[in-house]
């Protein structure tokens, strides 16, 4: 029994096959951009495995679709850009369902669609940790055996903190939610230029941020903080594991073996991972029906 986790890294796509007991059994990278190019060989070498289930990446996360549902209205939200626009997720996604229909092939959720975060911090957010940090959380919960922990995830491009109490993911905060960009030069940059994530994101200055925020809940809740990423050693604080392979990638196995009938079906009860809506879904900004309501025609 063969179960597959993929994890969509900015630079890297990481590959994770595990048996029913949890064991890594193969496990390789691809940079992002020839996974563009080449998604389809890479989801028949999927194909060629058997896999009892495959959990796919998942970008801004929508809980457990098969892909066989997955159109352009849910690559839209799963990746929040033209859906007919190439790129590593959109072209890894349409192969696979082409290719991978026949087997338990899902996408995950993110933080903000978890039905254990509180509404009331949901409301006008959207990057609250992308599905990736919820699997790197499921991985520590596991490898760990740690019901109550924060997990900061210091990727190579972007960061997030996720707080996890008795098991579950009751807050987080994405990297470029921690931006906090001044309102007044987001109007000036919306009114004389174009505005993308590279504009108000930077590693550097989410640090000091990072930080506190991790911290306050590490006392507040007395919680271990774990740091996990590709550019953790950037942080001077918490606990890190320096493993050949990336915990996301391992954590969406694991995510694939508990829901599929692996032997880690046991922490599903915990309900880490019971989830609904959309990724867009808690917005209540003016205008955001005008702005978002051409989604409907997709």
């Amino acid at each position: 029994m063969i179960f597959v986790g993929i994890d969509p890294g900015s630079e890297t796509y990481a590959f994770a096959f595990i048996n029913e007991l949890g064991s890594i059994v193969k496990y390789f990278e691809i940079p992002s951009d020839l996974v563009e190019k080449d998604s389809m060989r890479l989801v028949k070498l999927i194909s060629n495995y058997n896999p009892v289930a495959v959990a796919l990446p998942s970008g801004h996360g929508l809980p457990f679709y098969n892909v066989k549902n997955i159109n352009n209205k849910e690559i839209f939200l799963l990746t929040l850009k033209d859906p007919n626009e190439s790129g590593p997720l959109r072209n890894f996604l349409l192969s696979a369902k082409q290719y991978l229909s026949l087997y338990n092939s899902f996408t995950i959720p993110s933080v903000i669609e978890l039905n254990s975060v509180p509404i009331e911090r949901k409301i006008d957010v959207i990057d609250m940790g992308t599905a990736d940090k919820v699997c790197a959380a499921f991985f520590y919960r596991i490898y760990l055996n740690m019901k109550n922990f924060i997990l900061v995830e210091m990727g190579r491009k972007f960061t997030a903190i996720l707080v996890v109490i008795d098991g579950k993911i009751v807050n987080g905060y994405g990297g470029t939610y921690l931006s906090g960009l001044d309102g007044e030069v987001a109007y000036l940059l919306h009114k004389y230029s174009r505005i993308d994530k590279s504009t108000i994101y930077s590693i550097n200055r989410n640090m000091e941020l990072i930080r506190i925020i991790a911290e306050w809940y590490s006392i507040k809740y007395n919680l271990p903080i774990i740091v996990s990423g590709y550019s953790k050693d950037l942080l001077e604080f918490g606990i890190k594991y320096h493993f050949k392979f990336k915990e996301a990638a391992v954590g969406a196995a694991f995510i694939a073996n508990a829901y599929f009938g692996g032997s880690l079906h046991y922490y599903t009860e915990e309900g880490m991972l019971e989830s609904s809506l959309t990724p867009i879904s808690f917005v209540r900004l003016r205008n955001w029906q005008e702005i978002i309501s051409w989604i409907e025609t997709l």
